[in-house]
C-alpha cells in the first residue's frame, strides 16, 4: 500500500507565507515519482488575518482547505466551555465565509482542528458529527518504538487517554478521527513526545538536524505499520532558514521513493474508505492545476467584513 505523508499548516494564509507555499508546491520541482502528480497539503485556516484570494489559489491548485475557528481567542477556558451552538458560530460560520469570500465550495471543507488542540469534548463533537467529515485534534500518545495509529471512525467513541481536556465521551458513528500521532525529538534522553511537529524540544537549528528529525520520525511509520505520517506545524516554524532548508530537503527525499505520496488529509480518508493496491493508486489521475514559482497573487485581495453572518447554521 502507499505510504501517505500529510503536510498540514495551521493558521492564516496571507502574503506573509504564500511565497513559501508556492515554493513548496511548485510542480516544476516536486512531483511524485510514479504518478507524476504534484504534492498537496492541508491548510487548517483561522479567519484572523486570512487572505481569501490566497485561499482560493491554494484550493485551485488541489490543496485542501480545512477549519480552525473564526476568532483567534487565546483564552483556553473559552474553548473548553462553549456549547455546541457557539462552536457552530465559530466553525460552521467560518466555512460559510470561505464559500462567500474565497469561492471554496462548502462541500470541499470537511475537516477541523481545534484551537490549542481543544475539541470542546462532546459539545464540539456534536457540531462536528452534524456538519463535518473528520476531526484532527485528538492527540494519540505512544512510547517511542510503539506503532502509530491509523485514522478511524468514532462509532465506538474515543478510547484513548485524554491529553487536552475536555475529550468526547460519546460515540459519533461515521465521523472520522485523523489522529495526531506524537513525534519524538532526535538525540534526547527524555523521549518527551510532541503533538505538533514544531513543538518538539529542543528545536533543530541546522538544516541537517531538521532533516534528520523528520526522517527519523518518518521511518518509525514507514518501517512498521505504515500509518499516515503527520507533518503538522505552523509555517512560522519554517521562517528559520536552516529549518526551512531541512524541511524542503526532507520533502525532496520522500519524493525519491516509489511508494510515498504527499497528499491531503481528505485523500487519506478517501483511501481508508476505499483502499487499493499501490500499483492502481499510482495510475490515478492528477488533480488541481500546475503550480509555478512565477505565479503571483493578483491585486485586490478580499477580506471578509468584520460582521459575521451565521448563514449556514441558521439555514438548517
Amino acid at each position: 500500500m502507499p505510504q501517505f505523508v500529510m503536510l498540514t499548516f495551521d493558521g492564516a494564509v496571507n502574503a506573509g507565507n504564500m511565497a513559501f507555499y508556492r515554493e513548496l508546491l511548485d510542480t516544476s520541482r516536486r512531483k511524485h515519482k510514479q504518478s507524476g502528480c504534484g504534492i498537496a497539503a492541508t491548510f487548517f485556516t483561522s479567519a484572523e488575518y486570512l487572505d481569501y484570494q490566497a485561499v482560493n489559489q491554494l484550493h485551485s491548485w488541489g490543496n485542501e482547505i480545512a477549519l480552525k475557528s473564526i476568532r483567534a481567542k487565546r483564552n483556553r477556558p473559552y474553548w473548553q466551555t462553549i456549547n455546541t451552538t457557539e462552536w457552530e458560530r465559530e466553525v460552521v460560520d467560518q466555512r460559510a465565509m470561505l464559500t462567500a469570500f474565497a469561492n471554496v465550495p462548502g462541500s470541499d471543507v470537511t475537516g477541523f482542528r481545534g484551537p490549542f488542540l481543544i475539541t470542546g469534548g462532546d459539545q464540539g463533537f456534536r457540531m462536528l458529527h452534524r456538519r463535518f467529515r473528520y476531526d484532527s485534534t485528538l492527540i494519540h500518545q505512544r512510547a517511542r518504538g510503539e506503532r502509530p495509529f491509523y485514522p478511524y471512525t468514532m462509532d465506538f467513541g474515543f478510547r484513548r487517554s485524554c491529553n487536552v481536556w475536555p475529550c468526547p465521551e460519546g460515540s459519533y458513528p461515521g465521523l472520522w478521527v485523523l489522529p495526531i500521532n506524537v513525534l519524538f525529538p532526535k538525540h534526547t534522553e527524555g523521549d518527551l513526545p510532541c503533538a505538533m511537529a514544531d513543538a518538539c524540544l529542543p528545536q533543530p537549528v541546522t538544516a541537517e538536524d531538521t532533516f534528520e528529525y523528520f526522517k527519523s520520525n518518518f521511518e518509525e511509520f514507514y518501517t512498521t505499520n505504515r500509518a499516515p505520517f503527520p507533518v503538522f506545524l505552523h509555517e512560522a516554524y519554517l521562517k528559520h532558514p536552516e529549518r526551512k532548508a531541512g524541511y524542503l530537503r526532507f520533502v525532496d527525499w520522500l519524493l525519491q521513493k516509489d511508494d510515498v505520496y504527499l497528499v491531503t488529509a481528505s485523500e487519506v480518508l478517501r483511501f481508508m474508505a476505499n483502499p487499493e493496491p499501490l500499483s492502481a493508486y499510482a495510475k490515478r489521475p492528477c488533480t488541481g492545476q500546475n503550480v509555478r514559482m512565477t505565479e503571483h497573487l493578483s491585486p485586490g485581495r478580499r477580506r471578509a467584513p468584520t460582521r459575521i453572518l451565521h448563514q449556514e447554521a441558521s439555514a438548517t
